[in-house]
């Protein structure tokens, strides 16, 4: 298993290669990656997500699902309540930052591309569940600590995002047994088998436009990305351990802790208030330290579950 998952890894992250180059050897401008990002959003990522849940109703899976859903909320609960903790002393402007990065992983962006990668058969399934806590969680708990009066508008307006749209048809499907025909679902297939590649290049565009200066940074960004890419994943490694959880969701949990940053922060910090030039410089700095703590959580995970 720490073969396979270290190979898929490094397949995408190859994959995110092609993507810086293709940035330095302008192919890929600033439009283009603004309208593949809008593509993976609004029909991939949902197309993904609803496949992943075409399958008959099982009960032991519904209640795997279940399990999933408490073991996010409790992690993402622990690491707000941990990044307070730890960055209580920091500059009121950016302490809302420096908490919600600590939390906050690319889920949904990285995260269930990669999954398809590694698990391909309940990766993005068990992926969504966790997906749906951690945006539940981002946008009352997390807009609060930026906005106390915003959360409620901005909440209504998450659910009815087309990735969670996906996920409330597929789940539909999943507890009907309902089985769309097969032309539409071969055609969900081949849109939603674009995340991971498309994602990957995204990714790879985005770190490829960066100039040397936008690598450094001061201790502060450290700080909350060796939170965030080895404490928030060697914790939910520890704490599945302790409530003796499936060794498959373990696994998928410890993945997605493991990812860097959310990007959601950064809108959070544009929207309410805060320093933009000091979460922009957090968040691609942890996508580019994730290239290689990725490798290394997996092996750690691995070797702990042998």
């Amino acid at each position: 298993m720490n073969h396979l998952i270290f190979t898929q890894v490094m397949t995408l992250f190859l994959v995110l290669g092609v993507g810086v180059a293709a940035r330095k050897a302008r192919c890929l401008s600033a439009e283009a990656v603004k309208g593949l990002a809008d593509l993976l959003m609004v029909f991939a990522l949902p197309a993904l997500v609803f496949t992943s849940c075409l399958r008959p109703f099982d009960p032991a899976l519904l209640a795997s699902a279940g399990r999933m859903l408490g073991y996010s909320v409790l992690v993402l609960l622990l690491m707000l309540l941990i990044g307070g903790l730890l960055f209580r002393g920091s500059r009121p402007d950016r302490r809302p930052t420096l908490q919600c990065l600590s939390a906050f992983s690319n889920c949904g962006f990285m995260g269930l591309p990669l999954l398809a990668a590694i698990f391909p058969d309940r990766g993005v399934f068990f992926g969504a569940v966790f997906t749906v806590a951690l945006n539940a969680i981002a946008f009352t708990l997390g807009v609060t600590l930026f906005n106390p009066g915003a959360a409620r508008p901005h909440l209504r307006k998450l659910l009815l995002s087309p990735v969670l749209l996906g996920t409330y048809a597929g789940l539909a499907c999943f507890l009907g047994s309902v089985r769309p025909p097969q032309a539409i679902t071969g055609a969900l297939n081949l849109v939603g088998g674009m995340t991971a590649p498309v994602s990957m290049l995204i990714i790879g565009a985005t770190l490829g436009a960066a100039s040397l200066r936008d690598l450094l940074g001061g201790r502060a960004e450290y700080a909350v990305n060796a939170v965030r890419l080895l404490l928030a994943p060697l914790l939910t490694l520890l704490v599945c351990r302790l409530l003796h959880a499936d060794a498959l969701l373990t696994r998928i949990l410890v993945v997605l802790e493991a990812l860097p940053a959310a990007t959601l922060v950064a809108v959070f910090v544009e929207t309410y208030g805060g320093d933009q030039v000091f979460v922009s410089r957090c968040t691609f700095i942890s996508t580019a330290l994730s290239l290689a703590t990725i490798p290394l959580v997996v092996t750690v995970m691995e070797w702990t579950l042998a």
